[in-house]
Order: structure tokens, then sequence, then C-alpha cells
């Protein structure tokens, strides 16, 4: 069974920071950074820092001649290489169960949504039963404890529910979604109490990676340029 879940924020290695183009997209021999702006509200606006600049262009390729030919043929391409974006909001990464008595209970509380224009892989790491490592001697130090996801969604259905411990070997891709980009969806949790449970306080902490699995390399893996300290946008 497959969960799409978000709990954690987006995690990204820290990266070194580089001048020189990554080997395996060089620009083309004898290329030169021009000038580029960012419209905001159709008002061009000049991107005098490249570590903040969301579009740099180069210009390569120069061409002359001379004679007394006709005709001339100059051929131009023009190449536009776009890097893929993560947009992602979720409603909450904890929730707090508070238990009268032995049962088997079901919560809906997280709502998330993400929104890319490639590929984006889910990892899961550390999910399990919650657990107690104050339960006294006899009693039982964890929680049984279920995810599942959707809208709509039926919680007594068993099919719809996964062990906590299973979602670690459960990785995930999210498809690039054409149009719009975005998947909106529901994260629901299942726990049984059972009388053995100790009045005791139990817990789990995972985390969920998301990678961009279409990421271009002149890309650092904090997000900024390869050739670029990260942008700092100091006030004014």
């Amino acid at each position: 069974m497959k969960i799409l879940s978000i709990l954690g924020l987006l995690i990204l290695l820290p990266a070194m920071y580089v001048t020189a183009q990554p080997t395996d997209c060089q620009l083309p021999p004898n290329s030169y950074e021009v000038d580029t702006w960012t419209f905001v509200n159709g008002v061009p606006i000049p991107n005098l820092n490249p570590a903040c600049a969301l579009a740099r262009l180069w210009a390569s390729g120069r061409a002359g001649g001379t004679c007394n030919k006709l005709a001339w043929d100059i051929p131009v391409t023009i190449h536009a290489s776009i890097a893929q974006w993560l947009w992602f909001d979720v409603s909450g990464t904890r929730w707090d169960w508070r238990i009268m008595k032995p049962g088997t209970y079901a919560g809906d509380c997280i709502t998330f949504q993400i929104c890319s224009n490639g590929d984006v892989g889910v990892n899961y790491e550390g999910f399990a039963d919650l657990y107690s490592p104050t339960t006294p001697k006899g009693c039982k130090n964890t929680i049984d404890t279920w995810y599942g996801f959707g809208t709509p969604f039926d919680p007594g259905n068993p099919a719809n529910w996964v062990r906590a411990d299973d979602l670690n070997g459960d990785d995930d891709i999210i498809r690039q979604i054409c149009p719009g980009h975005c998947l909106t969806t529901k994260l629901w949790t299942k726990v049984q109490v059972d009388t053995c449970n100790s009045a005791c306080e139990y817990e789990d902490n995972a985390m969920i990676t998301l990678t961009l699995l279409n990421q271009k390399c002149w890309v650092d893996a904090d997000g900024s340029w390869w050739d670029q300290a990260p942008c700092v946008i100091i006030p004014q």
C-alpha cells in the first residue's frame, strides 16, 4: 500500500560553493553572461545580484564574415534549461492524542498539498508504534499505530491502513501532475490502546524526506546557483 504523507520539513543536503560549471552540463565554449530583467507586475526589474536572480542568460557562438557573397545563412539557437521547483503546504506536523479509556481510535487531522514541475521522491524513516521508556515492568510499552491517506477515506476498511513500521520500506514517487502540478490529500492515523498500556506518555519521532528527482546539474543541493554563494537579501 502506498502512503503519500508529509510530516517533516523538506530536507536538502548542504552544498559547497563552487565556481566551476558542473562537468556534465557545461555551457558552450566562450559563453559570457548578459544582463537580464525580471518582470514584476509588468515592470522590468534588473537582476543586479546573480545569486538572487531567478533567471540568468549566457550568449555564445559569435559569427562574422566578409566577401561578395549574395546571401549569408546564420544559424541561431535559443535554448532554455528549467530547474525543478517544489512547493508544499502541511496543515500540521504533529498529532497529540488524549485518550481516556482503552480502545481503537482513528483521526484525520493533517491535510497536505504538494506542487512540482517534476517527479518528487518520498522517503520514510523512523516510523514505529508509539513508545514509552517509562512504562512500569509488566506493562505494554508501545501503542499499536497505523497510517492511511486519501480523500474520501473509509476508516472502517482495514485495507486503507498500513502499520507504522511498514512505511519505512514503502517509499513513494509523486509523479508530476499536469496541468497544475499539484496533489492534495489527507493523512489519517489510527491507534489501539490496550488495557495493559500504562498511564504514560507515548511518542514516535519520524522523518520524511522529499527529493527532487529531475533537478538540473547547475543547481546546488541547497537550491542556489552552482557558481554563486546562497542568496542573502539585506533589508533596506
